[in-house]
């Protein structure tokens, strides 16, 4: 039985066999970096669009004397936010988690899922929600890393069978887990993971993922 392991440290793509290191490609949405030295940065969704920042993340897989190092999938194109209703995560269910009443939603069109921006009845960012389909298990644990650093976080575990990090910054509190290739991250105006585990468990169970 393999097991996967969330680590930090410097972006790379490596795969280790008898002792013997091969630099690879890893695959996933978007178009890959062929070098394996560059960061690749991640972006974090916020009312109107999305902030890049350079975060470095790996995630690494060890089955039977092999380990896999994978970087998060590379950061693609989105487009503006615009006014919509999440399909996966109702207003009434992010107000109830929060606490807080809900304003305009918007919605970043982009695959596999939209990315769900939620904000306050007086307009100020209250959460959002993004799913992402890496090219491999070890990919998605990448994003989870990226999101929630192990060094910064805790260890979350729900829903059953999904797995992850937690975390609380100055401003915001960060649930992050993976499941296979999908990973989902979900951020919350309040400096409590349990409001980003709830929205990532109902957010889980609408797409049956």
């Amino acid at each position: 039985m393999g097991r996967v392991r969330r680590l930090t440290g410097a972006l790379t793509v490596a795969m280790a066999l008898a002792g013997t290191t091969a630099l690879t490609g890893c695959a996933g949405s978007g178009t890959a970096d062929p070098s394996a030295d560059a960061p690749s940065p991640s972006s974090r969704p916020v009312t109107g669009g999305t902030v890049t920042t350079v975060r470095t993340a790996t995630a690494t897989s060890t089955i039977a004397g092999t380990t896999i190092t994978a970087s998060p999938p590379p950061p693609t194109s989105e487009p503006p936010a615009v006014p919509a209703n999440c399909p996966y995560l109702t207003d009434d269910a992010v107000a109830q988690i929060n606490g807080q009443h809900t304003g305009q939603t918007q919605i970043i069109d982009v695959k596999p899922h939209p990315i769900c921006v939620f904000s306050r009845s007086d307009g100020g960012w209250l959460a959002t929600v993004r799913i992402i389909k890496a090219g491999s298990p070890q990919q998605a644990v990448a994003a989870v890393d990226a999101a929630v650093p192990i060094d910064r976080s805790d260890p979350a575990n729900r829903p059953p069978g999904w797995s992850g990090g937690a975390m609380v910054t100055d401003d915001r509190s960060i649930y992050a887990v993976s499941k296979g290739p999908i990973a989902v991250v979900a951020e919350s105006n309040q400096l409590q993971t349990i409001k980003g585990r709830q929205m990532a468990i109902a957010a889980i169970a609408s797409l049956g993922l």
